[in-house]
């Protein structure tokens, strides 16, 4: 129940915030994408703490913030540079500290640019939904995927779930809650479809596919804890989503979902 209500009240916080930053777009929302993508990425890189495989955060997270400026700004090159320069300095850092030790430079660089490439793009891809025509629409449809499933995912779960989903990777998530919350993510889209007047076949084959997406993006963030160890992913002093653990525990869903739709709508067209 302690749980619950830290759920409850970092909700009623957080999304009047992020539903403001949304409907503002340009800087307000960049703004605060970044500070989340930074603490994502951070958080990331600490996964693997002490081991050989850690990547670097002082690489990761400025990549990532220029990432998710270079989408703001409509500048590609930004961060193709960054990337080209995120992978050139971490592995000269990392020869530096570690000389001779080319596998364990070759890792940490690798996990570097993990990190920038699961959190710093699919962040910079939700700026570029924002700025596609209707925007304001589809990215409202991405969030109503993400959340949808999320929470019709939790609470059915915790009324009518019985069967195991996936008991090594996530103990506590059932078939019958990730069935409702699919259920519940394509009708919380479909709502925001019909309000923006985009309900099409190409939107419902999107919005279809992407529930079913955002549960094995929960899963997949699971199995990296359980690689690494990790009951979650918050840092001290950066929980800034009491009762949902870290940022990675509660944008998991929405990376995937982002990146799907962000590919859908860039491929099709957004005049589904």
């Amino acid at each position: 129940m302690a749980n619950f209500n830290q759920r409850v009240t970092t909700a009623l916080i957080g999304l009047p915030i992020a539903l403001l930053a949304a409907y503002l777009g340009g800087w307000p929302m960049t703004i605060l994408i970044g500070l989340i993508a930074a603490i994502g990425t951070l958080e990331f890189c600490v996964l693997a703490h002490g081991q050989d495989i850690q990547g670097s955060a002082i690489v990761a997270v400025p990549t990532t913030l220029a990432v998710v400026l270079a989408f703001h700004l409509g500048i590609p090159a930004l961060w193709v540079l960054a990337l080209a320069l995120a992978v050139s300095i971490t592995f000269l850092l990392e020869m530096l500290r570690h000389p001779r030790q080319i596998r364990r430079s070759l890792l940490q660089t690798g996990m570097t640019l993990a990190g920038v490439l699961y959190i710093g793009f699919p962040s910079a891809f939700l700026i570029a939904i924002r700025g596609l025509p209707d925007g304001l629409t589809w990215l409202m449809v991405v969030l109503a995927l993400t959340w949808g499933t999320d929470t019709f995912a939790y609470f059915g779960g915790r009324r009518f779930g019985k069967t195991p989903l996936a008991p090594v990777l996530s103990p506590k998530k059932t078939v019958e809650g990730a069935v409702i919350g699919v259920i519940g993510g394509i009708v919380s889209a479909f709502i925001f479809l019909a309000a923006g007047g985009k309900v099409s076949l190409l939107a419902l084959v999107m919005i279809c596919i992407a529930p079913p997406v955002a549960v094995m993006g929960d899963l997949f963030e699971s199995a990296i804890k359980r690689f690494f160890h990790i009951k979650d992913s918050h840092l001290a002093g950066l929980d800034i989503f009491p009762g949902h653990g870290g940022v990675l525990d509660r944008i998991d869903a929405l990376v995937v979902v982002t990146t799907l739709c962000y590919l859908f709508l860039s491929l099709i067209g957004v005049a589904l």
